[in-house]
Formats: structure tokens, sequence, C-alpha cells
């Protein structure tokens, strides 16, 4: 892992110095209209910076599976805009099954890049997943 250097700032602030070269930290995140799922969370990335699979190196078919998972999420989470969760067991359904398949997603691109890249699901470590709000 990349080692982590400071500079002092105003009032004795630390600020990261920016990251150079490829990430060593990813997380599989989305929201509404993110390019891509995978989000560099390497040190000294001062906010959001969206990685394309390729620059990971990722195989294609990989890379593909992840595009559809966010594809299906956008469409599925469309249908919930109205900020409520899943009414039916048919939505609840779908959730869980997008679920499993980010965690399985998130295990096969951290076996893909270990152990040059750590890999974080929802910016925690994929061991720590947090509950699904589809239950």
């Amino acid at each position: 892992m990349t080692s982590r250097r400071s500079r002092k700032r105003h009032g004795g602030l630390r600020v990261p110095e920016p990251r150079e070269g490829p990430p060593t930290v990813v997380s599989l995140d989305w929201d509404y209209a993110y390019p891509s799922v995978l989000v560099d969370r390497s040190p000294g990335v001062p906010a959001i910076d969206f990685v394309d699979p390729a620059e990971l190196g990722l195989p294609p078919e990989l890379a593909e599976r992840l595009e559809e998972w966010r594809d299906r999420q956008e469409a599925l989470s469309g249908a919930f805009h109205r900020y409520q969760p899943p009414q039916t067991e048919e939505e609840r359904r779908l959730g869980r099954q997008q679920d499993r398949e980010l965690l399985t997603l998130a295990c096969d691109v951290r076996q893909a890049l270990a152990p040059d890249v750590e890999v974080l699901l929802w910016g925690r470590p994929v061991e720590e997943r947090c509950p699904s709000w589809w239950i």
C-alpha cells in the first residue's frame, strides 16, 4: 500500500498528499447516476473518484457484470424513488438478489486484484458488510 504523507496547512490541519499511480483501495459503491460502481478510496483521494474497470485490469467479463449490476440497480431503485422501502415480496426478493450479487462481485474483484488493491464494499471491509434495507 502506498505510504501516506501529509503536509501542514493553516492552523496545523493535516491534508494528505494527492495520490499518484493506480488505486490501492477501491470500494464497490452505488448511488444514482454513478458512472461506475468502483470508487477509488486510496489514501490521498479527497473526493469521489470513479474507477474504470479497465484501468484496474479487470477481466472484460467481470467489468461487464459490474456494469450490468449498476444498470439493474438504477432500474430497481428508480422504482423505489417514492422514498419508501420495498413493499411487495417481489420487490424485497429482487433487492436481496442485488445485495447477493454485489457481494459476489466484491469478492470476485478482490480475487482479481489481490494482493495489490484492497477491495471494500460500501466503504467497509467485505466481511463487515452492512445489513440490507431490502429485508
